[in-house]
């Protein structure tokens, strides 16, 4: 910072030639961070959303495992429903709810590695 005032540069832009690129990796961890937690957020569609068209992958997820439950633990339901693979069908939607993270995950990567080496001690 202080090379570049002494240069002429504008505090401007010295905060967009030097500190973003510089912050450009803490800035892709929580903004990575953050959009995980909206994703894997179930309760705000729970309290807000009331079609049914418009709920998230985690809110049908739930909706799914409670309907599930319900069909092994009912006694009016024919015993073929309840052999329904409650597991596996939990686990088959959650990897489905994962796969956008993971395509994403990649293009934040040379974030992360960026980060790791601007901090190394150079000799």
């Amino acid at each position: 910072r202080e090379s570049a005032k002494i240069d002429g540069c504008s505090e401007f832009k010295i905060f967009r030639s030097i500190i973003v690129p510089l912050s450009m990796p803490i800035l892709a961890t929580i903004g990575l961070l953050s959009a995980i937690a909206y994703w894997n957020d179930w309760q705000n569609a729970l309290y807000y959303v009331d079609n049914a068209k418009y709920a998230s992958i985690q809110q049908v997820l739930r909706n799914m495992t409670n309907n599930i439950s319900y069909l092994a633990n009912t006694s009016s339901v024919p015993s073929a429903s309840r052999q329904v693979p409650g597991l596996t069908v939990r686990m088959a939607i959650a990897v489905l709810s994962m796969a956008p993270l993971m395509v994403a995950f990649p293009f934040f990567e040379r974030y992360f590695v960026k980060g790791i080496t601007i901090g190394a001690v150079k000799e």
